[in-house]
């Protein structure tokens, strides 16, 4: 019989950076391009691309952390 390998429930942001140059300093804008879950088995990823994004050049995953509440 087969174990099945727990894997814990993460989420990871896909992102894109976008290097550009103000003055003379260098900065890199994030643009979300969709989210990775890990498979059952532990050992890759599904990743889940938003619907209409056209993607080249390298693609980073970085874990979900909630954004603290904004205080009113």
């Amino acid at each position: 019989m087969a174990t099945e390998t727990k894997t814990p429930k993460v989420r990871y942001d896909a992102l894109i950076a976008h290097e550009y140059v103000v003055g003379e300093e260098k900065r890199t804008s994030w643009t979300k391009i969709g989210a990775a879950f890990p498979t059952q088995d532990g050992k890759g990823f599904n990743l889940e691309i938003t619907p209409n994004i056209s993607v080249s050049g390298r693609v980073v995953l970085r874990q979900y952390e909630p954004k603290p509440a904004a205080s009113e």
